[in-house]
């Protein structure tokens, strides 16, 4: 039982020294940035980020990343400047063509469904964020869970539930 705790401590030790270690961390963000089309500066990384095409996706600066967020880019993915993306999110720029698939029986992803996120904004635990979304304001909450459906053009409010619908404007 005591080796047992021993083998834990070491390793929650290792994970916190890996944490906060600078020239781990930015070795671990220096290779993430190459993959992608354009990043800004002072990205930061907490845990383990997805990215499907990479290149097709573009970062601002300041921007925080968290644990098991996925970005499936296989359309243009923008983010702009001081964006954290909480816990979970998921950005998908591509689905199935419904229509196509009940008439023709044809499984076809959508084309040309980029995803834009304007500065500012936080993206909360577990929300989605869907194809051909514009989220062009700035200082914009999106709740945790949420699921947002169509483009946010307004800036400084909260979008929850699903589908997204403001529930609060900030000032």
């Amino acid at each position: 039982m005591f080796e047992y705790l021993k083998r834990k401590v070491k390793k929650v030790q290792k994970d916190y020294w890996f944490h906060w270690n600078k020239e781990k961390q930015n070795k671990k963000i220096s290779k993430f940035k190459k993959k992608l089309k354009n990043c800004g500066a002072n990205l930061q990384l907490f845990g383990e980020v997805e990215v499907v095409n990479p290149s097709n996706v573009s970062i601002g600066d300041d921007c925080k990343l968290n644990n098991r967020v996925l970005i499936n880019a296989r359309s243009i993915v923008e983010i702009g400047n001081d964006v954290t993306l909480s816990y979970g999110v998921k950005i998908i720029s591509t689905g199935y063509d419904v229509e196509n698939w009940v008439a023709t029986g044809e499984k076809k992803h959508i084309e040309n469904t980029p995803i834009y996120i304007g500065n500012h904004c936080w993206i909360g635990a577990d929300a989605i964020v869907l194809p051909g979304v514009r989220i062009n304001g700035e200082y914009v909450v999106v709740a945790a869970g949420a699921v947002v459906t169509k483009d946010v053009n307004e800036s400084k409010v909260i979008v929850a539930g699903n589908p997204a619908n403001i529930i609060k404007k900030l000032e």
